[in-house]
């Protein structure tokens, strides 16, 4: 069984405190069987629970990933990061069925009431909660691809460095990435040397998809970690890798909480979209290919290697 389908198997859902709680535990176990010393870094107040190995103020670089899972009101978090004027066009018709929905329910009430500001409070009520429970509403059921192929990832990543090369890396697991990048965000704002400094390598959503994008803030470009980056991915056997300005993609993770950060998904390339990832927060998110996942842990431990 591999690490993904273990983590599948044990934890498909890490969302309520309970859930997250329980995945920590067992994740630091698997680390420490490793050989490594994992710890579980409390930010903002308590609310963001890290999970960090290895010294990220001094390491070459970072492998992060988030750990918690979504929540679900069936529409798709279809991703579409370099076609904006179908990544728009999607946007605006989630937002348009929500509105929809809304105007439906205010009316219904409206016109069972006879009162026009029942109406009115219904519509927005309504709209309200609907923005609400795409962040706080009912767990997905399935979530492999987004994220437990990022933190199978760093898991196998970690697994491939050998003991005299680990000083140079680091690794934090992320709590909170589906709450507005909350747990990357605290732990920046604790860590600002690292945060402006440090060379940060993100994976989300890695299983699905035989193209890796690679987007990247402009000071992380200029890094030599860069250029070792790049050379590491072209390693990897049957895929494609593309590195572009993360101002010119529509990717929004964990990375974008640093100033040298670079955030790694996989696609697959459809005719007359581009890059294209979907399924993310349904139950339809089922699938994650192994070859994704050991591809990228093979050229981030080349990486390490080469720094």
């Amino acid at each position: 069984m591999t690490i993904c389908e273990k983590i599948t198997q044990l934890f498909p859902i890490r969302k309520t405190a309970a859930q997250k709680r329980a995945f920590r535990q067992w994740v630091m176990g698997e680390m420490s069987r490793m050989g490594y010393r994992a710890r579980v870094e409390e930010n903002d107040n308590g609310r963001q629970q890290n999970i960090v190995v290895g010294d990220p103020v001094h390491a070459e670089v970072t492998f992060t990933a988030h750990y918690d899972t979504p929540a679900t009101i069936l529409l798709p978090d279809l991703q579409i990061p370099r076609n904006f004027p179908v990544y728009l066009l999607w946007q605006l018709l989630i937002i348009g069925g929500m509105l929809l929905i809304s105007l439906v329910a205010g009316l219904c009430l409206g016109l069972l009431t006879g009162n026009g500001d029942v109406m009115i409070f219904t519509f927005f009520g309504a709209f309200l909660v609907l923005m609400w429970l795409q962040l706080y509403g009912f767990a997905n059921r399935n979530n492999v691809n987004d994220n437990t192929s990022g933190v199978a990832t760093i898991l196998e990543t970690m697994a491939r460095i050998p003991e005299e090369d680990r000083s140079k890396t680091a690794f934090i697991l992320f709590d909170n990435m589906e709450k507005g990048r909350k747990g990357s965000k605290a732990w920046a704002r604790d860590h600002l040397e690292a945060q402006h400094t440090r060379f940060f390598v993100n994976v989300d959503s890695v299983g699905v998809g035989d193209v890796f994008l690679a987007s990247a803030s402009s000071l992380a470009m200029q890094m030599p970690q860069y250029a070792a980056l790049q050379q590491a991915a072209d390693t990897i056997p049957g895929r494609e890798c593309r590195f572009h300005s993360s101002v010119t993609t529509r990717v929004n993770s964990d990375f974008r909480s640093f100033k040298c950060g670079v955030g790694i998904s996989a696609y697959r390339q459809v005719s007359g979209v581009g890059l294209y990832l979907g399924d993310l927060h349904t139950a339809r998110d089922t699938q994650a290919d192994q070859n994704n996942i050991e591809g990228l842990a093979e050229a981030f431990s080349g990486l390490v290697k080469q720094l």
